[in-house]
């Protein structure tokens, strides 16, 4: 592999004019027809390709008498970067079934970097001159980059509302490419960052409560340990939070319990295992004192800890109890949180249906107890959510890996 002159670190904001240059090279095979693409002059174009060679340290094409053919280096960004002006295609898509004309159809190649980093500054803040804060820029240099946007979207992109100006739907779809296309474009940078021998690379993981408490940190601990530079960052939150992070490229992967049938179609699922809940109180309940595994029957009496309303573990809850021919017991409480379920069990006589899982580390220490045996009927299936068009980077790969062998070993230990 070739290698350029370069500073010391990989240097980060490669502009996306260049990438662009460096996409259509790869496509038509060299500057000329690469040059006509763009509607740049060749100058421009090869000027572009050496400055992203120069920026990133790494020889990104073989130059021969037939043409210029990606290095190995080179192919890994370009295959990034076609996906990240294939969002920003789709962008232009889905604005025109929102009511924009077909010239819609340019914007994909006429928006800078500024524009579009103006665009997710200001989806991030209340204001915009929190945005311009946040940006580095001028409230009139974003408000004016804003309008300009706006007007090669060709359609409105915010509301006026009497808190002031938000974004509509179609400035929320525009956002939600966007950022996809600046998420594949960063994991290019990161690939190129292994090739000189530099791991930027980053994961973030939205977890959901079952899977907090030892898939995703087990899983991470492996990762984290067989590649030590790695940097993972693990969000946790409801379902409906966590996939609005997934579909703006703000996590990852999700991991927790799936939708299956119910999930919606821009995503896509992995099933590790199935689980089924378990009934679990402290140490020392007075259910306990027989020595025998209660019946949802014998458990209906005590305080119950219910999931969050409108979630399949309350519909799995409900279903429970009507399978067994009782009334759903009264809920003292609700919770979403392990660690507020955990204080509530341990300080009293409540009752919680949980995954074997996420009071598996109580259990070995003696704090809580399995009141039941696993219960039929409560089957649920854990695992992976991603967007159904994501291609994982090398470290996101090394993490669902490390998860795949954590749930392998956990289901050996789950009660029967």
């Amino acid at each position: 592999m070739g290698r350029v002159a370069t500073a010391p670190g990989l240097v980060a904001d490669v502009p996306l004019r260049a990438l662009r240059a460096v996409a259509a090279v790869a496509a038509h095979g060299g500057v000329s027809h690469a040059a006509q693409a763009l509607h740049q002059s060749p100058a421009a174009v090869t000027r572009a390709v050496q400055g992203a060679e120069r920026a990133f340290g790494v020889a990104l094409f073989e130059r021969g008498a037939r043409g210029m053919l990606p290095t190995a280096a080179g192919e890994v960004l370009v295959q990034r970067v076609q996906r990240a002006l294939q969002a920003l295609q789709d962008a232009a898509q889905g604005l025109r079934s929102r009511g924009a004309p077909a010239s819609v159809a340019s914007l994909p190649r006429l928006v800078s970097d500024s524009l579009l980093q103006a665009l997710v500054a200001r989806a991030a803040h209340p204001t915009e001159a929190a945005a311009a804060a946040a940006a580095g820029l001028s409230q009139p240099a974003l408000h004016q980059a804003l309008r300009r946007l706006e007007h090669a979207a060709r359609v409105p992109l915010y509301e006026r509302t009497r808190l002031g100006a938000r974004l509509n739907e179609s400035g929320q779809w525009l956002v939600q490419q966007v950022k996809v296309a600046y998420a594949e474009i960063r994991v290019g940078r990161e690939e190129l960052a292994r090739w000189c021998g530099r791991d930027e690379s980053r994961v973030a993981i939205g977890s959901l409560p079952m899977a907090t408490d030892l898939l995703v940190p087990q899983a991470v601990a492996r990762t984290l340990a067989a590649r030590p530079q790695l940097r993972i960052t693990v969000m946790d939150g409801t379902y409906e939070s966590l996939t609005r992070l997934l579909r703006d490229a703000d996590v990852d992967l999700l991991v927790g319990p799936l939708r299956g049938d119910a999930r919606a179609g821009d995503l896509a699922e992995e099933v590790l295992y199935v689980d089924r809940f378990v009934a679990v109180v402290r140490r020392g309940h007075p259910l306990l004192a027989d020595g025998r595994r209660a019946s949802l029957r014998r458990l209906a009496p005590y305080p119950w800890i219910g999931p969050l309303p409108g979630t399949p573990a309350d519909a799995v809850f409900d279903r429970l109890f009507a399978q067994a021919g009782l009334p759903r017991p009264p809920v003292a409480l609700r919770a979403h949180s392990t660690t507020v379920l955990r204080s509530v069990l341990l300080a009293g006589d409540h009752v919680a249906l949980l995954s074997p899982l996420q009071a598996h580390e109580d259990v070995q220490a003696g704090l809580l107890c399995y009141a039941s045996p696993p219960l039929p009927g409560s089957e649920r299936a854990i695992g992976i959510t991603q967007r159904r068009d994501a291609l994982a980077s090398s470290a996101c790969g090394e993490v669902i890996a490390a998860l795949r062998q954590v749930a392998a070993e956990a289901v050996a230990d789950l009660p029967r």
